[in-house]
């Protein structure tokens, strides 16, 4: 009897530091540093369309600038799978000859990965929303909007340094606007679309309480 209740003690105990051991929750800071992009794109599109006859013409212009940001985070991870993080990303300058940017966002979006190397290696995936900034020097863009913040990446906690981890990740905001309109006949149609994308490639450093 007393052999059956000290096995059973150990497995409940070996049980239960296996569970601690692989008990990714609890609430972590960040802070980080990359390289920051910006990409435009404005699609002009015109059509004619009848019965017996269909063309039309599509024109598009692009612009593209870098420079440097960072990024403060924070979050709760509930499991070994699922988080909840929000973050404030300044993406930096981004200039042009005759205008400039100066793009900052706060973003709220999941944290869905795994747990590799008994807790210390986890690849991730975030999707979620953010609010976003342009502080443009001219009134030409919409100056501030929603976003869909998304991105992925690793993070890293080697087991000799206890809650102190890193983390490499690309992520950023992306928004599409559109208008479309259609004359009187039905045969000619226009639609003009707005595409931004604003990106951050950086390094972090995190602790996890």
């Amino acid at each position: 009897m007393k052999k059956s209740l000290t096995l059973s003690l150990a497995v409940a105990l070996a049980t239960f530091s296996l569970y601690a051991s692989e008990d990714a929750s609890g609430t972590y800071f960040g802070v980080a540093g990359g390289w920051s992009g910006y990409k435009a794109k404005f699609i002009d599109s015109d059509y004619y369309i009848d019965d017996d006859e269909s063309s039309g013409s599509s024109r598009t212009k692009s612009y593209d600038e870098s420079d440097k940001g960072y990024k403060l985070y924070g979050g709760y991870q509930f499991n070994k799978i699922i988080g909840v993080e929000a973050s404030y990303t300044d993406y930096g300058v981004m200039e042009s000859r005759n205008y400039t940017q100066k793009p900052q966002s706060f973003s709220v979006y999941a944290n869905a990965g795994y747990n590799f190397l008994n807790g210390q290696l986890r690849p991730f995936g975030l999707l979620g929303l953010g609010y976003l900034k342009t502080n443009q020097s001219r009134d030409i863009l919409k100056d501030d909007f929603m976003t869909v913040h998304a991105g992925g990446g690793v993070e890293y906690y080697p087991k000799v340094l206890g809650g102190l981890g890193f983390r490499a990740a690309v992520e950023g905001d992306f928004y599409i606007s559109s208008q479309s309109a259609v004359d009187e006949s039905g045969h000619y149609y226009s639609s003009e679309t707005f595409c931004q994308r604003y990106v951050l490639l950086y390094l972090g450093v995190q602790y996890k309480f």
